[in-house]
């Protein structure tokens, strides 16, 4: 995992702008099959970009787009998509089982900072 690019906030902030406007293109056209595949995946991978996890916005592409170019083009999807999800798959698992660093002191910080936003928005 490199470096995040800016804060989690901040690319939660991003990826939810831009998964709205593309909702809101997708209401407009009314084209929701398959427009939701890239509303949804683009926002996904911008956010893992700017979190500094490259190899998982790789990967979270090549499923969202894949499906995409899949319907789109009319690719034999019945042997391609469960080709691509296994992927997927496979690559988070052996992410999470191969990645030897814990959580960093940073993450544990961010997080308890977000339960402390949260603690106190409860309480107004």
């Amino acid at each position: 995992m490199s470096k995040p690019i800016t804060s989690k906030r901040r690319a939660s902030s991003i990826s939810t702008a831009l998964f709205l406007l593309g909702l809101a293109y997708i209401f407009y056209t009314g084209i929701w099959w398959p427009n939701i595949m890239l509303v949804v995946g683009i926002p996904l991978a911008i956010r893992q970009y700017l979190n500094g996890r490259f190899h998982d916005m790789v990967v979270t592409l090549a499923l969202f787009v894949g499906v995409y170019i899949t319907t789109t083009v009319q690719v034999a999807w019945n042997l391609l998509l469960p080709i691509l999800f296994a992927i997927g798959a496979v690559y988070i698992l052996f992410r999470e089982f191969l990645d030897s660093r814990g959580e960093t002191e940073e993450e544990r910080e961010e997080d308890l900072n977000i339960e402390i936003e949260i603690d106190e928005y409860r309480e107004d």
